[in-house]
């Protein structure tokens, strides 16, 4: 809420003296047409603009509301509707359902890579404040959220700010069509050394845990991992065919060296460089930078559990993202 403050004009008692003066003396003239105008009494207040009203509205409006998400649908995959829409009711502070009032959706439409583009429409809450959202089908993949909140009546921070303080999400997820098919893994683990080792076990039990047909890749070499994805997947191509749908290439590696902690553990940061790949056509459908930390009571038990984080997270995001 929003108070208004009371603007007040100072006139030094001299000057009104003078005013009063100089008023009477042309009153007395003989044939005066006017007096010199009265400075504002003390305390006149100044009238607040239309605008200044609405907004005052607006924050008392919503002051005491409630936004409650009362369903939203399950996960979708790419290409596919959702299988329900989002249902939000909006209450005032004495518990009872408010119509007519103007709520915006913020919803995720499309991505590059880990970018995320979000479109917003507003709809307005019905005679039992309740407003239904059904999203478009999706054409990207998201783990994301949808926001809504009141619709502010200006751009002013303050209303702004005041109405995304009442604003409730709920989750938005959309997996990856791409993972109908099975999956080619060309992800090395590297040592703090920057040696390649293996194909990463944990991102392939991860992809296997998710239901995502993967195998390691045909080719055992890390040596493509310096060359271009096109010839990474020309070489692929040449001999899995089309049987599979995508592969995923790329590193993990340290991003310094693990070190021993003041209390005695040690503490492991990798990061993952990961491209996936169209095996149709070569195309690239995603790429990501994924980061993880972790902890152990040893060098290599901090190392493993980084691995097997990092490794949970890529899979992840690719699921989501690609």
């Amino acid at each position: 809420m929003v108070v208004l403050i009371k603007r007040y004009r100072s006139i030094a008692p001299a000057v009104l003296l003078f005013s009063a003066f100089l008023s009477g003396a042309y009153a007395s003239k003989k044939g005066a047409k006017s007096a010199l105008p009265l400075p504002a009494a003390e305390g006149a207040l100044e009238t607040p603009s239309p605008a200044d009203i609405e907004q005052n509205e607006f924050l008392t409006r919503i002051s005491g509301i409630a936004l409650n998400i009362v369903s939203f649908p399950k996960q979708t995959v790419k290409h596919v509707p959702f299988p329900s829409a989002y249902t939000l009711l909006v209450k005032d502070v004495e518990g009872k359902e408010v119509p007519g009032m103007p709520i915006t959706v913020s919803y995720p439409a499309s991505r590059t890579d880990d970018s995320i583009v979000y479109d917003e429409i507003v709809l307005t809450t019905d005679e039992n404040g309740r407003i239904e959202f059904m999203p478009e089908v999706p054409t990207s993949s998201f783990n994301a959220v949808v926001t809504f909140y009141p619709t502010p009546v200006n751009s002013n921070p303050e209303t702004v700010k005041a109405a995304r303080a009442a604003s409730v999400t709920a989750p938005y997820k959309v997996r990856t069509d791409s993972a109908k098919k099975s999956g080619i893994l060309y992800v090395f683990d590297f040592d703090e050394n920057g040696r390649a080792l293996t194909n990463s076990r944990y991102i392939l039990r991860d992809f296997i845990n998710s239901g995502v047909r993967s195998g390691n890749s045909p080719i055992p070499s890390p040596n493509y991992l310096n060359q271009s994805i096109a010839s990474l997947y020309k070489a692929t191509r040449a001999i899995v065919g089309d049987s599979s749908g995508f592969m995923v290439s790329g590193s993990i590696k340290f991003a310094a060296p693990s070190e021993r902690k003041d209390d005695g553990t040690y503490a492991c940061t990798l990061v993952a460089d990961i491209v996936c790949i169209d095996m149709q056509n070569g195309a690239v459908l995603y790429k990501t930078r994924q980061t993880a930390s972790e902890s152990g009571t040893s060098q290599y038990l901090a190392v493993e559990a980084c691995r097997k984080k990092i490794a949970s997270q890529t899979v992840q995001a690719i699921l989501y993202g690609m």
